[in-house]
């Protein structure tokens, strides 16, 4: 049974992340979804992929119960700021943005002005990020704002820029009696489920190669959860192999299985945010699905499902260790790519702390 009051949601950042996670918890103005404007110019994406077939004014997704969007707050720097000191927007200037994402949700979140002002009267948080240039370094600061409060906190990916800053964000939630989360799609869409099911056909296999989307942190992050919806966790170690250190990472797990990640940039590919993957046995080969923008919707459903036992529950959906490895398979790779040799995971973590 849904909860009779719903949850009232703060949301810190209005880009694309937002209103690809804000359709499946509150409903909105489906038409307007679909305009594209200055301060708003990449919502209509979200309108293009959901949508029902050629139906404009319809969403095929299904939204998670128990959700209203009650406060917004987009005052943040993107890509630093200007020589007055002013911050400098990806899209648009404050508070244009903010402004039209509380348009076109039929709640009319209201829009903050600081983030003291968007912790009164809410329940959780969610912190959006498709657009900021730190990859996840302003993370810990935001959540602490919330974590602090006892207030259950959903951290898109990255989930941390460091791997210090990642097990700070987790001592905040336990230390203050409430709940963190951060997931990838990549590992709960329904491709990478039927891929994974796919196993059987050859038997048990030993190595598997996925294809990122670049060489951001927040693309890798995508690469690193899907290996880890397929193959599983507790990896071993990490080698370096490419020309930047995240460019191509070879993990080894200590049952000998091997996963090989490749995060191209735009020298290699045309850029695209497409997934694939390639699982090999002795006995041979499968292949995934692309996954990209039309298939996320699926794997998003699951992440906002998976936010919303966590606030009912107060337990987080997935095991913090889970949420820690990819940042720490980052440094290793780092680690590994400065001293040109294999490293392993116990180097930079320690998965009991």
């Amino acid at each position: 049974m849904p909860p009779q009051t719903a949850t009232r949601l703060a949301i810190v950042r209005c880009d694309t992340h937002a209103y690809w996670y804000g359709v499946f918890m509150e409903e909105c103005d489906i038409p307007l979804l679909g305009t594209q404007t200055d301060d708003s110019p990449t919502r209509c994406g979200a309108h293009n992929h959901f949508k029902k077939s050629n139906e404009y004014g319809q969403l095929k997704i299904e939204r998670v119960p128990g959700f209203t969007i009650a406060k917004i707050f987009d005052r943040l720097f993107e890509k630093g700021a200007d020589d007055a000191g002013n911050p400098i927007l990806q899209y648009g200037t404050y508070p244009g943005r903010a402004n039209e994402f509380s348009e076109v949700f039929l709640n009319r979140p209201q829009v903050c002005e600081t983030l003291e002002e968007l912790t009164v009267d809410i329940d959780a948080a969610y912190l959006a990020d498709s657009s900021s240039p730190g990859e996840g370094s302003d993370h810990l600061e935001l959540a602490r704002t919330f974590l602090e409060k006892g207030i259950p906190t959903f951290v898109d990916k990255p989930f941390a820029t460091t791997l210090d800053d990642a097990r700070e964000i987790v001592r905040l939630a336990k230390a203050n009696g409430t709940a963190v989360m951060s997931a990838s799609i990549l590992s709960h869409c329904d491709e990478s489920r039927h891929f994974k099911n796919r196993f059987a056909e050859i038997g048990d296999a030993g190595v598997l190669f996925v294809k990122g989307a670049s060489g951001a942190i927040s693309a890798v992050i995508h690469t690193i959860c899907a290996a880890q919806g397929v193959f599983g966790c507790d990896v071993e170690a990490v080698e370096s192999m490419g020309e930047t250190p995240l460019d191509c990472m070879h993990l080894y797990y200590p049952d000998n299985r091997k996963a090989l990640l490749y995060n191209p940039g735009n020298d290699y590919f045309e850029w695209s945010c497409s997934f694939h993957m390639s699982a090999y046995s002795n006995r041979g080969a499968i292949h995934c699905e692309p996954i990209g923008d039309p298939e996320f919707h699926t794997g998003t459903r699951r992440v906002v499902e998976m936010f919303r036992k966590m606030v009912d529950t107060g337990e987080p959906p997935v095991p913090y260790t889970e949420m820690l490895e990819p940042i720490a398979i980052i440094e290793a790779a780092r680690l590994s790519h400065r001293e040109g040799r294999r490293v392993a995971i116990s180097e930079v973590w320690d998965r009991t702390d």
